[in-house]
């Protein structure tokens, strides 16, 4: 699948995790994120600021003005668009394209709580078309 003409490249998993920290704070300064990434990863500052670099380049970052010494940043891209691509790419790639063959491995491979089992069903629910077919 060729990625389409408006979409940014995609994300390496360690620019994903930088983006994970990021959109979890809306904005921060470069060393506000090489500090939060650097708790859960022992990564250089210079490999952070390099992975912050690329994103920007990318177009998932934006500077931001700031009377600050260093550079602040805030996501141009949502979390959402992101998932929704990444997982538009798994279907294609691993189930034919098919959101439901990939839920039905979902449930066939994880143990599912009650709790989990009626939190889908209310959402297949609200998802049912109004006015009787099904």
């Amino acid at each position: 699948m060729s990625p389409r003409k408006s979409e940014k490249p995609e994300l390496s998993r360690l620019e994903l995790f930088v983006m994970d920290r990021i959109w979890e704070s809306g904005e921060a300064s470069s060393a506000e994120i090489v500090d939060a990434v650097r708790t859960m990863r022992k990564l250089a500052p210079t490999t952070i600021r390099t992975v912050i670099a690329n994103l920007k380049k990318k177009g998932y970052l934006e500077q931001v003005p700031s009377l600050e010494r260093g550079f602040r940043f805030r996501p141009i891209v949502s979390r959402d668009a992101v998932a929704k691509r990444s997982l538009r790419d798994l279907f294609a790639s691993m189930f034919q394209g098919s959101p439901r063959q990939a839920i039905a491995f979902m449930l066939r491979e994880d143990e599912l709580s009650q709790s989990d089992v009626a939190e889908l069903r209310r959402m297949l629910d609200e998802k049912r078309p109004r006015g009787g077919k099904s």
